[in-house]
């Protein structure tokens, strides 16, 4: 599909949707539900400056009549739960039934349903893009959200099992690696790729799948995010979102089983500690083990979140969340599978069995991963909330691990062989207030905030050195951990210590009901020091001093009152990852900047969300190798490159269907020649279509009531492997899936199947043509629920 008519559909998009008007005045009646759908009494809903107002019912139901049509603050308030408001829109007549569900941190709204349906896809707000609880059909980015009823229906543990449910992300590998909007986005380059409740710290290490025992939902900011999050990935950022103790005491047990001795099981309890319920609780703890269809691949996790909530009064809480995830594994690294380059030059993907590893039985990784949030909240009027926010993660790790040395000859292939201790943190503050106006005929939503982000290890012992050959289809793996007096080939042993101090300030602009502005601008610095330990480390030190503005400009607008179209002006800048004087450093700072249109609708009594987006994200001041005879480990920053594509998507609960669609185009290459690569050369890891789709039926007969039938399908395009080898091409997939679950009073059991056509296909490379990851064969899982309260 060519980029021009997807900026045709998106002229089309608004055109073909409508609203309908009543005369007199406006009606507004809806349901306010909490986490686990159970109807909220006796909670105060008001239109704010007028005398409009009610108090629900006791089944959580709520009505107001005699409404001007107009825009409007919709305020909702309740013992325990910190006040909300957010923006309406009152039509003429009757107004689509709200079915409201307050969020677990019970501070805010989460989501705004207009929906019966209990299960559900959709979600309507984002608590990061903007910081505000701005609603997505008003919010000038491209935004989606896995809700946990998602995460539920397709048994999805980790992060990598729910990226191909966003349109236009996969995960290239099973590590922490993906791809969204034609870039890759890494941990270890991207230092908030990975955010917490919209908060820097990634709980785990990029040789890790990240896990999802304490999310309650999954957020994907396309696009870069620098004016509130500073640093990150250009093609995107990952909000987590997670699961904060109840006023209502619950508690339930997951377990499941599958293919290749896969065995995980978790308890999650949460409640008041005291009859005045002033003090809330919660307690998730998970463990999972599994082995691979390769050869000799284990893993063992074991997760704890406990947390608490201290509910001060009904305008201030305290929170406190910890979490520790540690992992033993074998072959902790996924370093993919073998690729037969042919004596012509083009590749075999099918040549070598998927059980086959380059890795040796003795590599192992053992990590430790542990995070402290602590988060305050007070609003201290109608118009003014303060949020504080201490952060701090600390990454424990010793490795060992394998990887190639050079091509694959005689079906035999030289390795090294890597062993790694690193010992990281992260401490991060922030503190932002929010602030509701009025300055005539314009009403202000202003975020202000700063940051302070202290981060880097205090231990990088690293060392490389040449091991065994070994024959990939009989391999021998006796020797094949070097001698300690071997000397390394490449070494590190250094520590180093970052500061990131940032300030930004938002204000979101409505003038009247129909136009919305966003304006923001953020400055950020960067000091940072590498020191080594020993004469061992190669680079012998290494600073950096970086510090830029970042704007962030959007506009929407609402012809309709369910159907919007916005426009958006984004930058982020990333401090290089190495600024070595040895190498020719100091580097400039890699910059992203995007600009992007797009339309959003809420559809069949807002039930149905639809986005449709078009972008272009320049990226410039990419390090690339520039050797000279005087210094052959010289960089350079170069040009850069472009992506550039559109989105289509749509979500949501029509009757008994529960649905996820979309598709997405995107062409992301080079604008310069180098000795990165030729101008137009394809970015790696970069399909130019994705398809992705699931879709749930829950029959509604009588005696199969609880039953649910559902399927989903991903397409994914080829795309070059290797951005210095435009012939190393991966094959296009197609990939199936299907469950069936059944609910019946507190139990819910379920069967998820896989890759149903046990399809052969490669997701993406890492740095050769050797080795790439592989996708799961065909396997099935089985799960059970059981609420206990």
């Amino acid at each position: 599909m060519k980029i021009k008519y997807l900026f045709l559909l998106f002229f089309i998009f608004p055109i073909c949707l409508g609203s309908y008007a009543q005369s007199g005045f406006g009606m507004l009646s809806g349901r306010i539900v909490n986490a686990d759908q159970q109807p909220v009494t006796g909670a105060s809903v008001s239109l704010e400056k007028t005398k409009l107002g009610t108090v629900t019912a006791s089944d959580g139901q709520f009505s107001l009549k005699g409404i001007t049509p107009g825009s409007y603050i919709i305020s909702i308030s309740n013992v325990g739960y910190t006040a909300f408001s957010q923006n309406i829109l009152i039509s003429k007549g009757k107004n689509p039934f709200l079915d409201l569900q307050l969020s677990e941190s019970k501070q805010q709204l989460d989501e705004v349903v207009v929906s019966t349906t209990k299960n559900r896809y959709q979600v309507l707000t984002s608590s990061a893009s903007t910081r505000t609880g701005t609603p997505l059909l008003s919010t000038p980015q491209s935004v989606q959200v896995m809700s946990s009823q998602v995460l539920r229906d397709r048994q999805a543990f980790t992060l990598n099992e729910i990226a191909g449910s966003f349109t236009g992300m996969k995960a290239n590998n099973g590590n922490g690696n993906f791809q969204i909007r034609g870039f890759s986005a890494y941990s270890p380059n991207d230092a908030s790729f990975l955010l917490y409740n919209g908060i820097r710290g990634n709980l785990f290490l990029w040789s890790q799948q990240p896990l999802l025992y304490n999310i309650e939902s999954v957020e994907l900011l396309r696009g870069p995010s620098g004016a509130l999050f500073s640093e990150g990935s250009p093609g995107g950022v990952i909000n987590f979102v997670t699961k904060k103790p109840l006023q209502e005491r619950q508690a339930s047990v997951d377990l499941s089983l599958g293919s290749w001795g896969f065995g995980r099981a978790s308890v999650d309890f949460t409640g008041p500690v005291s009859s005045q319920k002033k003090l809330l609780y919660r307690a998730i703890i998970g463990f999972d083990r599994t082995e691979s269809f390769r050869d000799y691949q284990k893993k063992k996790n074991l997760f704890l979140a406990p947390s608490l909530t201290y509910l001060i009064s009904k305008n201030t809480s305290l929170n406190l969340e910890l979490n520790y995830a540690y992992q033993k594994a074998v072959q902790q690294y996924d370093n993919g599978s073998y690729i037969y380059t042919r004596t012509d030059g083009t590749f075999d993907f099918q040549r070598y069995p998927n059980n086959l590893t380059i890795q040796s039985p003795t590599d192992y990784g053992k990590t430790h991963n542990a995070s402290a949030t602590l988060t305050f909240e007070h609003q201290i009027n109608n118009q003014l909330k303060l949020t504080v926010v201490e952060r701090a993660v600390r990454n424990v790790l010793d490795f060992t691990d394998h990887i190639p040395v050079g091509r694959i000859r005689n079906d035999s292939i030289s390795r090294g062989f890597q062993d790694w201790e690193t010992d990281r943190f992260s401490l991060q503050t922030t503190a932002f207030a929010t602030y509701t106006t009025k300055t005539g005929p314009l009403g202000h939503q202003i975020v202000a905030g700063a940051d302070y982000n202290r981060y880097g290890w205090t231990q990088n012992d690293y060392q490389y050195k040449p091991s065994t050959r070994i024959s990939i289809l009989n391999p021998d793996y006796s020797g094949s951990i070097p001698d300690a007096s071997v000397p390394s080939d490449e070494s590190d042993d250094n520590k180093r210590v970052t500061n990131l101090i940032g300030a930004y300030i938002q204000d979101q602009v409505s003038v009247g009901s129909k136009f919305k502005v966003l304006l923001s601008l953020r400055h950020d610095r960067y000091d940072g020091k590498e020191t080594p330990l020993s004469d061992r480390d190669n680079k012998q030190g290494d600073e950096l001093q970086a510090s830029g503005w970042i704007p962030r400009v959007g506009l929407v607008y609402l012809p309709v009152r369910n159907v919007s179209v916005y426009g958006t002006y984004l930058k982020s800048f990333n401090p290089q990852t190495s600024n070595n004087v040895l190498s020719g450093g100091p580097f400039p700072t890699r910059k992203a900047t995007q600009y992007e249109v797009g339309s959003k609708a809420e559809l069949f009594s807002s039930r149905l969300s639809a986005t449709l987006s078009i972008y272009q994200i320049n990226y410039a001041n990419i390090l690339t190798a520039a050797p000279t005879e005087e210094n052959s480990h010289r960089q350079a920053a170069i040009d850069g490159t472009r992506s550039r594509g559109g989105e289509f998507s749509v979500v949501g609960n029509l009757n008994n269907v529960s649905l996820i669609a979309g598709y997405a185009f995107n062409e992301h290459e080079l604008v310069s020649t180098s000795t990165y690569g030729k101008k137009g050369d394809r970015f790696a890891n970069a399909p130019k279509h994705q398809v992705n789709f699931w879709g749930k039926y829950s029959l509604p007969f009588r005696g199969l009531k609880g039953l649910g039938i559902a399927a989903g399908i991903r397409y994914v395009s080829d795309q070059v492997g290797l951005l210095t080898n435009q012939n190393f091409i991966f094959p296009s997939y197609t990939v199936m899936d299907a469950a069936l679950s059944y609910q019946r009073g507190r139990y819910q059991l379920q069967i998820n199947a896989y890759n149903l056509a046990n399809k052969h296909y490669f997701t993406g490379s890492r740095s050769g043509v050797t080795l790439a990851g592989l996708g799961d064969p065909l396997n099935v899982r089985v799960g059970l629920r059981y609420q206990l309260w």
